[in-house]
């Protein structure tokens, strides 16, 4: 099914719908605001790689992929669409583009 980024401002949803907000104050927000887009989606993309997998932010994207197979449509809502953002980066994440880092076993 399909994973869409749609905008918080101009996007009308359908009743029915799977929305998931990921913008400022949600679990998948991105933490890095200063800067030029670019430099704060890469910034975002090496720390959603450096989380380990049961971090809040990978159990959520664990869920949406849950959903995506299970053949759900997904939109994820933020402001900056139609600009490439952190929501294109979630996307590339719960199909599996994007991987969390591997909890290494303690040593007993």
């Amino acid at each position: 099914m399909t994973i869409k980024v749609r905008n918080l401002n101009t996007w009308k949803g359908e009743e029915g719908e799977f929305v998931e907000y990921v913008g400022k104050g949600s679990v998948l927000e991105n933490p890095y605001t200063k800067g030029c887009k670019r430099k704060l989606n890469d910034q975002y993309k090496e720390y959603l790689k450096g989380l380990p997998v049961d971090s809040p932010q990978w159990q959520r994207i664990d869920d949406l992929k849950k959903l995506h197979e299970e053949g759900k449509n997904l939109n994820l809502l933020c402001s900056c669409y139609p600009d490439p953002c952190h929501s294109n980066i979630i996307s590339d994440a719960i199909t599996g583009r994007i991987k969390p880092k591997k909890i290494k076993p303690k040593k007993i």
